[in-house]
């Protein structure tokens, strides 16, 4: 069956369409400025075109080279009927199956290429908390160390510490009960009171605690402050703070970290920003998971540890807990007293001996 091409004439130096069938032992052309029957023996098969899926005849003539290519479906079946194109079409079919195996690769390769950016992000977005909790476990906790160094720049003896006063020895009283008990003695915890009328407290990496006046003047107990800083203690320990400084600096700073460049100062501008850190819902109640521990380890009552979420639940906004970054304190009040109801009975904690009236009186 004729196959359709196109011929390129080396006398006109023009191409035109044209008809090509195996005529007996000959290959018939016709359509352009006259028919053209070729000996098969005087011509060059071979596999044409960027992709190798065209097949182009050349041959010598008169006023020089013939070219005719084609890529029609049935080309092949018609010039095998001449038995003289054989070995060229063999040879072109293996051309022509080789460039699309390769094309195939290459654009799987510049697919690839192409969503690798997108495919990076995806996995940093999908496996971010295992990535930084691989590199978190390589980085030393001298580093907490050493950010907390930097703050305590920052803080401590500023104009608003709070002197050596009755406030300031409750707090110290409080963490001392409190580190004595926990088992997780890399961090020696320092206490610095700030005056301030937030109702806040923080402790920044490797120990460094700050506790606002404001809290002390809202609360109505040592017990609930001891829960606050039990809470904050936990952050440190567990090093959530060290954490999220690193998830916002980004992971190249940090990977730099963790093959063995353990700049403090890289992972942050100002120290003062460890002050408006927000922690995830889970780092949330983990510390407060880990600071009831501590309240209990320490055999201090947990439900202060309750009392002050109560407190802060009263000044909270109506905003659902289930689309809230962090836990509704009445919801983590609840949790607290749900845990205390499932101590054993011989659990007896031991009061703090501590005059909170004149604790409160020593900060106005």
């Amino acid at each position: 069956m004729p196959f359709q091409a196109i011929l390129f004439d080396p006398v006109t130096r023009d191409s035109s369409a044209v008809s090509v069938r195996a005529f007996g032992s000959a290959l018939e052309i016709t359509g352009g400025r006259e028919t053209l029957r070729v000996d098969p023996a005087r011509c060059e098969l071979t596999a044409a075109g960027w992709d190798h899926a065209s097949i182009q005849i050349t041959w010598m003539g008169e006023g020089g080279t013939f070219a005719l290519s084609s890529n029609d479906q049935g080309v092949k079946a018609e010039l095998a009927r001449l038995t003289k194109f054989g070995a060229a079409l063999k040879s072109a079919s293996r051309t022509q199956s080789r460039t699309k195996t390769g094309g195939r690769v290459g654009m799987m390769v510049v697919a690839f290429a192409t969503l690798l950016p997108a495919l990076l992000l995806l996995g940093l977005i999908v496996f971010r908390n295992q990535i930084i909790d691989a590199v978190l476990a390589r980085i030393p906790t001298s580093v907490d160390r050493e950010i907390g160094r930097m703050f305590e720049g920052e803080t401590v003896g500023s104009k608003d510490t709070v002197s050596e006063n009755e406030a300031t020895r409750a707090v110290q009283q409080i963490v001392n009960r409190l580190k004595d008990a926990n088992p997780d003695k890399r961090f020696d915890f320092k206490v610095t009171v700030l005056r301030n009328k937030d109702v806040n407290a923080f402790a920044a990496p490797g120990g460094s605690l700050v506790v606002y006046t404001g809290l002390l003047a809202e609360a109505g107990s040592a017990e609930e402050v001891a829960g606050v800083l039990a809470h904050e203690m936990a952050h440190a320990t567990r090093r959530h703070s060290v954490r999220q400084l690193i998830y916002g600096a980004g992971l190249i700073p940090l990977m730099g970290m963790a093959i063995g460049h353990p700049d403090a100062s890289d992972l942050f501008k100002n120290a003062s920003q460890l002050s408006e850190l927000r922690f995830s819902r889970a780092q949330e109640e983990d510390a407060d998971q880990t600071g009831f521990d501590t309240l209990v380890a320490a055999g201090i009552r947990t439900d202060g540890m309750a009392r002050f979420f109560d407190r802060l639940a009263r000044n909270e906004g109506p905003t659902p807990s289930f689309i809230s970054t962090h836990p509704s304190s009445g919801d983590r009040a609840a949790a607290i007293r749900q845990r205390t109801e499932s101590l054993a009975s011989s659990v007896k904690p031991q009061p703090l001996d501590i005059d909170w009236k004149g604790v409160q009186s020593s900060i106005r």
